[in-house]
């Protein structure tokens, strides 16, 4: 699987094993990533993160949804349905095994540079879905990939 991760031109970066990020220096620059099947022994028995700025031909990002009811209410009030997203028929969605919790991955249109990611909040200031690719300084960020293991000890998937 990792090799048709990398074939198809993602970005991974390695993460230690039941933890959700990269813990090792500079993991968010394009040295620290792995591009290349002949890099791919950098993640074997570890965990797999998608390292969004970096894929090519253009970069991946993800709507990372942390809390289904206000991200659906959120996404409801800017005119885009949830469920019609998680359904679609070409949808990669990747659930952790924590309720209510959601992944969608895309990959940006061509000659579109990593977007800067940002969070919206529910009206508790919580969390309620992210808009993940890179971060202010254009560095990558990362989403954990299946079969990954989430700190509750349950398998990412597809």
């Amino acid at each position: 699987m990792i090799s048709e991760m990398l074939n198809a031109g993602w970005a991974l970066v390695p993460i230690p094993l039941g933890q959700k990020g990269p813990t090792h220096h500079g993991w968010n620059t394009r040295e620290k990533c792995v591009l290349e099947s002949a890099k791919s022994s950098a993640l074997k028995g570890k965990n797999i993160g998608l390292a969004h700025a970096y894929c090519l031909p253009t970069p991946t990002c993800a709507i990372d949804i942390d809390n289904y009811k206000s991200a659906k209410n959120w996404l409801t009030s800017h005119g885009i349905d949830l469920a019609t997203l998680l359904f679609a028929p070409d949808a990669v969605v990747i659930w952790s095994g924590k309720k209510y919790s959601l992944k969608l991955l895309y990959r940006l249109p061509i000659g579109c540079s990593a977007l800067e990611s940002k969070k919206i909040n529910d009206p508790s200031g919580k969390v309620a879905l992210e808009f993940r690719c890179a971060s202010k300084d254009g560095k990558t960020v990362q989403d954990v990939l299946p079969p990954s293991i989430h700190p509750s000890g349950h398998h990412y998937q597809w």
